[in-house]
């Protein structure tokens, strides 16, 4: 299947679909309740914050699914939160013009998004399925919207152009491991990175218009 390509000059944050607005307006509205109030902390964490560990049998009454989906509604800290509210609008934004306007479109890209969550998600899981840190954040779903906007705006070789440097770095993260300063899923990234390579041309021709 061929993605179609947009013109390369237009301004990426120009005609944002309704689909990135809703989204990223629900991101940080969530984000923002757990940051100012205790309560809605607690309850979000308990629905969202992806353990490892607890990943198929989960304590308390949150499903053990939720957070496989749902870790992308919570940040660690407010630097954490613009970063990714920026790159999902960024990239958001080119992955989902092409699906076009309209119910379908908008269910497409928000399915695509989540399903690159997942995979996030699962990749975490896999490489760490013991760990009791808690993954929290959007950027599963944005790794996966960073190579579908290379598809996008440039067809296989933009979507290369995007995922390589990305992959790339999330390998270095890997090497580096415990010695950094802060806890980074790039398992997770790597698991949205690969889903948006193979699942946005497959997105794109169930769902455009």
């Amino acid at each position: 299947m061929t993605v179609p390509r947009r013109d390369a000059r237009n301004p990426v944050f120009n005609d944002v679909p309704a689909a990135v607005i809703v989204l990223t307006g629900a991101i940080v509205i969530v984000s923002v309740l757990v940051e100012v109030s205790r309560p809605a902390a607690e309850a979000v964490l308990q629905w969202a914050a992806f353990v490892p560990a607890y990943a198929l049998d989960r304590p308390g009454p949150a499903p053990a699914i939720a957070p496989w989906f749902l870790h992308v509604f919570v940040h660690a800290n407010w630097p954490h939160l613009i970063i990714n509210a920026l790159g999902l609008l960024a990239f958001g934004t080119a992955a989902a013009r092409p699906f076009g306007t309209g119910a379908k479109g908008f269910a497409g890209f928000i399915g695509f998004f989540f399903i690159c969550a997942l995979a996030g998600a699962a990749a975490q899981y896999a490489i760490d399925s013991d760990s009791m840190i808690a993954m929290v954040g959007a950027s599963t779903g944005i790794s996966g919207c960073l190579v579908a906007a290379g598809w996008a705006r440039g067809g296989i070789r933009g979507m290369a152009s995007m995922a390589l440097p990305w992959l790339a770095i999330n390998l270095v993260f890997a090497a580096i491991g415990t010695q950094m300063w802060i806890a980074i899923a790039w398992a997770a990234h790597i698991g949205g990175l690969l889903a948006g390579v193979t699942l946005y041309p497959v997105f794109l021709a169930v769902f455009r218009r």
